[in-house]
Parts: C-alpha cells; sequence; structure tokens
C-alpha cells in the first residue's frame, strides 16, 4: 500500500512539471472574435464595417424582362430601327436578363453624414452575343452637395416606381443611367428643400440640324435631316443628334421640393446652351474643307425649361395608393419635355407602313444660310411642351394597378419651318420628288410640328415579399402635320419596308408590352 501511494504522488509530480513546461510554451491567448454590429443610425439593412466606425448597406436585385414588340424596357416601335417594322429590324418578342448590386457607405464626420453609394451590374439583351456592364449611380454626398451620377434634379414623379413607363413620351426623366451632376441641396425644414445643380448637358441634347445648301441630305431612319455618311462640322461620324459643338456649359438645373405626409411637390428649372458647329459640310470623306464657312458658326443659344409636378397620396384608398401630375414647357431643349433616355441616344422618330412613314424630329434649333450667304439664319430654337399624369391604385397590400397618360407637343417657329421646309437639303419632297429651291419658297404643306402621345396600365403582384411580377401594356402614337396630298419625306439613305423611296406622311400609332419579374433585396 505505502508503494503505491508513492507511485501516485511520483505520478502527479511528474504530471504537473510537465504540464508547466508545456504551458509556457503556448502562445499569448487570443482576443475575443469581434462579430458584425448592426448600425441602427439610418435604417434598416446597416452594419459596421469591422473595426471602423462606418455603416454599409449590400443591396441590388435581379431582373428577368420579356418584351413584346417593342424594345427592352418598353421602348415603343416609335423610335430607333423598330419603327421599321418589317422582318429584320422588329423583333416581336425581346429577352433580357439584369442584375444589379448596390453598396450604401455612410460616416458620420463634423461636416454631417459623408456619403458614397453605387448600384452597378451586368445584363444580356437578345441580339448581344455578351452581357455587358450596366452602370446606374456612383456619387458622393456631404453637407449638403452631391458630386456623381444620380437622377438629374430636374426629374419630377412619372417615373412610378420601379418601372420606367412610356420611354419615349414619358415625362422628364433622366432614366435608369442617371446624370453626372455638382450639385447643392439645401434642407429649409418641414420637409422642404432647395437644390442648385451643374449637371452633364450631353443626355439632355435634342438635334440641332444645319440646312445650309453644301451639306447632303440622306435622311436614315433613326437619324436627323442632313449628313448621313459623315457628319456636320468637325465630326467625321454620322451622329444621331446634329451639328452640336463640344461642350462648354454645364446645364443648370435648380429645384425648390416639399415631401409631406400628403405626399410631394416641386418646381424646377433649367438653362440649357446650344452650341452648334459651322455653317456647311466642314467635314468631308476627304477632309477638305468647302470654302464657303471655313470660321463662320452661327452664335450661341441659350434655352431652358421650365416645370412643375405633384404627388398626392390617396388616404380614402389603400396605403400606398398616390395620384401623379407633371408638366414643363421647354425652348431650346426639348430633351427636359420629353425623356432624356432617349433623347440623349437619339432625336428622330419614326413608324413605317409599306410606303406610308410617320415621322418627326427633336430638334432644339436650327441654322442654315445659302449661297453667299444673301439668306441666313443664326439659331432658332424649337419649342416643346408636355402633360402628364397617372394614378396607382393599391388593390391589395401585394396588387397594385397603375393608369397613366402623356400629351407632348414640339412647335417650329415661322423661320425653323421655312428652314425646314426650304433647304434644298431637306427631307421634304414635292409628289414628283422635286426639292425645296430656297428658305423664301418652302413647299406648301410641309409643317414640322408633331404631337406625341400614350396611354398604358401596369398591374404588379407581389406574390412573397421583394417580389414583383409586373405586365405593362401601352400604346404610342406619332400625329404630324405634313400634307400628304402635297408632300412627302425622302428616305434616299435608307427606307422603312418599302425600301430607300420616298414616303407620304401619315399619323401612326404602336401597342406593346413588356414582361418583368424582379426580385429586391435591401435597395
Amino acid at each position: 500500500m505505502k508503494m503505491v501511494k508513492s507511485l501516485l504522488l511520483g505520478t502527479a509530480a511528474g504530471l504537473v512539471a510537465l504540464t508547466g513546461a508545456q504551458a509556457a510554451d503556448l502562445p499569448v491567448k487570443a482576443k475575443p472574435a469581434q462579430y458584425v454590429k448592426i448600425c441602427s443610425l439610418y435604417g434598416a439593412g446597416y452594419y459596421y464595417i469591422p473595426g471602423t466606425d462606418t455603416c454599409i448597406k449590400i443591396g441590388g436585385w435581379v431582373r428577368a424582362e420579356y418584351a413584346f414588340h417593342s424594345g427592352n424596357s418598353d421602348l415603343p416601335y416609335i423610335v430607333l430601327g423598330g419603327g421599321r417594322e418589317n422582318r429584320i429590324d422588329s423583333n416581336d418578342l425581346g429577352m433580357r436578363a439584369r442584375f444589379v448590386l448596390s453598396a450604401d457607405v455612410r460616416t458620420q464626420t463634423a461636416y454631417g453624414t459623408l456619403r458614397s453609394y453605387i448600384r452597378a451590374g451586368f445584363q444580356k439583351t437578345t441580339g448581344e452575343g455578351h452581357a455587358r456592364v450596366y452602370t446606374e449611380r456612383g456619387f458622393i454626398q456631404l453637407g449638403g452637395f452631391t458630386f456623381g451620377q444620380t437622377q438629374s434634379f430636374y426629374d419630377g414623379f412619372m417615373g412610378m416606381g420601379a418601372y420606367g413607363n412610356a420611354y419615349a413620351a414619358a415625362g422628364s426623366q433622366s432614366g435608369a443611367n442617371g446624370t453626372n451632376v455638382f450639385a447643392y441641396t439645401a434642407s429649409l425644414g418641414n420637409g422642404i428643400s432647395l437644390t442648385l445643380a451643374a449637371e452633364d448637358q450631353y443626355n439632355r441634347r435634342g438635334g440641332i440640324w444645319d440646312t445650309t445648301n453644301d451639306a447632303t441630305n440622306a435622311l436614315v431612319i433613326g437619324g436627323l435631316p442632313g449628313p448621313a455618311s459623315f457628319s456636320d462640322s468637325y465630326n467625321i461620324a454620322a451622329v444621331t443628334i446634329g451639328d452640336h459643338a463640344a461642350v462648354q456649359f454645364p446645364d443648370i438645373v435648380a429645384n425648390l421640393r416639399v415631401d409631406q405626409a400628403w405626399g410631394s411637390a416641386q418646381i424646377m428649372g433649367a438653362l440649357h446652351q446650344n452650341r452648334a458647329g459651322y455653317y456647311g459640310l466642314n467635314t468631308v470623306a476627304t477632309a477638305a474643307i468647302t470654302v464657303l464657312n471655313t470660321a463662320a458658326s452661327p452664335s450661341d443659344a441659350w434655352g431652358g425649361a421650365i416645370g412643375a409636378g405633384v404627388k398626392i397620396n390617396l388616404p380614402g384608398l389603400a396605403p400606398g395608393s398616390a395620384l401623379f401630375i407633371e408638366g414643363t414647357y421647354s425652348q431650346g431643349a426639348s430633351a427636359y419635355a420629353a425623356n432624356a433616355a432617349v433623347m440623349g441616344a437619339n432625336s428622330a422618330y419614326a413608324r413605317f407602313n409599306s410606303t406610308q412613314v410617320a415621322a418627326a424630329w427633336a430638334i432644339d434649333s436650327i441654322f442654315g444660310t445659302q449661297g453667299t450667304a444673301a439668306t441666313t439664319f443664326g439659331q432658332e430654337l424649337t419649342t416643346a411642351w408636355i402633360i402628364g399624369g397617372g394614378i396607382e391604385h393599391y388593390w391589395t397590400p401585394a396588387v397594385r394597378t397603375s393608369l397613366y397618360g402623356n400629351y407632348t407637343k414640339f412647335d417650329f417657329n415661322a423661320n425653323a419651318t421655312a428652314m425646314f421646309c426650304g433647304s434644298p437639303q431637306s427631307p421634304v419632297r414635292t409628289l414628283a420628288g422635286a426639292a425645296p429651291a430656297s428658305f423664301a419658297a418652302p413647299l406648301a404643306g410641309c409643317n414640322p410640328d408633331f404631337v406625341i402621345w400614350n396611354v398604358g396600365t401596369r398591374t404588379i403582384w407581389n406574390p412573397v415579399a421583394n417580389l414583383d411580377v409586373g405586365l405593362e401594356i401601352m400604346y404610342s402614337k406619332i400625329d404630324q402635320n405634313m400634307d400628304a396630298n402635297l408632300v412627302a419625306l425622302n428616305y434616299a439613305g435608307a427606307g422603312g419596308r418599302g425600301g430607300a423611296q420616298l414616303y407620304a406622311p401619315a399619323d401612326m400609332g404602336t401597342w406593346s408590352s413588356i414582361l418583368r419579374l424582379q426580385r429586391n433585396f435591401w435597395p
């Protein structure tokens, strides 16, 4: 027994010595793991970036889109090649998949909240071999200032949620891609704010057309009157926005806005510089300079727009139901009276049917000279205005329907009409195919004024939270003012279903529809 006791004590002593030796070799105990903490300063979905006082929210969405007899995003076939309405250009079905990720990063500073926000992704559309990059937002905000890519501060309320309605003739919208801005917003209290912004003018450019008599006149679908194989002034390649010179000044935009429990209202204004190139065709295929006008150019002309809009919540209906009304009047700034997402890319509207065409051009200004410049017009600004409205009603928290309509009118003054209808380079012809002779003798029956209007409805169902299933149906129409008994339009460059020829002017409309499924997560 004494022997057993001695053995046990000896073993225990050995273990203690061994444990002490090994303990001396162990590393220092690790610090407790720092778990992600919820950041409640800015609402749901934010958390602290570990080790910092900066909060971040990750969001985005995935969308599947099916367009019927329209371009994707419900771009009706009254613009671009789809208006040709033939078996080659006009898809009866188009598909698009798009996904977007967003990051909203915020930090409290001595100057207020420092915020940076990005939203971008990829999309693949029918006709594209590979997916392409898609960007929507990328801006910084601090102390009331906004720098970068965001929604125009002129934009009103007619976007009506996640879906843009009536892309070719909506209220003033800079579109999903927004625009580049340098802006300051002052909060005046009680939900009232005042913003002054300098915005990139490129997306707000309508057409500028030089009617000078040494320019070619091949009219191509989707393009402005004037050069087709090469452009006016210094632009060697054809462009769809005409004879614009290089950007000199941004658009100056201001708005006064109120957001309260009853809804929202806004008045807005914009100044827009129309800066044209030179009189005449100054760049040709051989880079030769015409003798007529090597340095002469029309004076710059400032246009602008003024508008107002209101969104009124409808308390007598289900929560979320609202009424929208918006209007804009513009001169020399037509992209503020129509959707800039279309206008910045293309200023020409057209729809063909056999030997007829409904054609119209959203031109901001026209200028030109004839012969030895005995008859010269500087920039003549055109006028455009729009009135639109809509109502969105929630039948249940999961089902809502919108009804909307827009009416847009473009007007050319007397001098602009004389150039459009009198220039030998005009697309307007007599029924026999003769071109106009001069500004002083415009063709009878020629009137470039036009109206675009549309009506539509959209229903969205949310079968589960954050999943939208929406169907939109829309009718769009071009009403032009050319007299088909007296004049025809010369599509010598590329025409409609009937090929390159003279087309009889006519009023035309088209139906379009789009089905969207969208999964949203922390927008």
